[in-house]
């Protein structure tokens, strides 16, 4: 049994186990293999890869079990850049037209993930809700 277990502790060594699926995956691995998770240092350090760690913790958010504090985290994040865009029409006359343009697509773009959020958390809140009864 000592040799099983040391065969596979050689092999795990030099792994990074991946936080959210428990994948073995190699050192030198910026995101999991399996589930996409960011799980090296350099996920969060190269900007472009940051953006990609970003992303998965939106995604995240949006497709995850239901957690009020998440809910208010998303509304706290994304609910002014939802209004920025109404804000931008409203009051922002003497703004380019391309500045309009693009505050108003950041704005739908929050809208999206606020509903998304949202919906995600009140379904999964009563299905969860239903399965306890």
């Amino acid at each position: 049994m000592s040799t099983e277990s040391d065969h596979h502790h050689s092999q795990s060594e030099g792994n990074v186990v991946c936080p959210k699926c428990l994948l073995s995956n190699s050192a030198s691995a910026a995101f999991c293999a399996a589930c996409g998770a960011p799980i090296g240092m350099v996920a969060t350090i190269d900007p472009i890869q940051h953006i990609h760690a970003e992303g998965f913790a939106y995604r995240a958010a949006i497709d995850g079990p239901p957690n009020r504090i998440v809910l208010i985290g998303m509304w706290l994040v994304f609910g002014s850049m939802a209004l920025m865009g109404p804000g931008v029409l409203i009051g922002g006359s003497g703004m380019p037209l391309i500045q309009v343009i693009i505050f108003n697509l950041v704005s739908v773009c929050s809208i999206v993930i606020l509903y998304r959020t949202t919906r995600n958390y009140i379904v999964k809140t009563r299905l969860a809700d239903a399965g306890h009864v």
